[in-house]
């Protein structure tokens, strides 16, 4: 038996038009999505209220890194003042009359520069504890709907 090429083709051709039964259609999507709708009266103070807390607590964590920040600046400071002063009574013991007098003048300029320096630091220390944290926000109260009678 011997086959023509023409009906050969033809099979060809029939079969590539059959389609597998699943890769018929793509999933049917639906053309609008909506949401659940809402309960009415669900009570979502548990969600604010954690949301105010973790608010309150950044905000005391930032007051406390910026009082850590000026304790930290407030000790720098005073130690470079000691090393200054150290270094401006060494130069002194080994000065002229004259020049001892300079070397007092600077390390007096350099101490009031200093205390007015610390004064401003302690001010914004005492700013920073006088602030304090907000008053936490009122609850939040989820009012319910009246229940009328039948």
């Amino acid at each position: 038996m011997r086959t023509s090429p023409i009906a050969l083709l033809a099979t060809l051709i029939a079969l590539s038009m059959v389609v597998p039964v699943g890769a018929q259609q793509p999933p049917r999507m639906p053309t609008r999505v909506t949401p659940p709708p809402s309960q009415v009266g669900v009570d979502r103070s548990r969600e604010a209220q954690s949301v105010d807390r973790l608010n309150r607590d950044l905000d005391a964590a930032s007051r406390r890194v910026q009082g850590d920040t000026l304790q930290n600046q407030l000790k720098r400071g005073d130690d470079q003042m000691a090393v200054d002063r150290a270094r401006i009574e060494r130069e002194r013991g080994s000065a002229t009359p004259a020049e001892q007098t300079r070397l007092r003048q600077q390390l007096d300029a350099r101490q009031s520069e200093h205390d007015g320096w610390r004064a401003g630091k302690e001010q914004q220390q005492q700013q920073l504890e006088v602030e304090g944290l907000p008053p936490p926000p009122p609850p939040n109260e989820v009012k319910a709907l009246p229940i009328e009678p039948r």
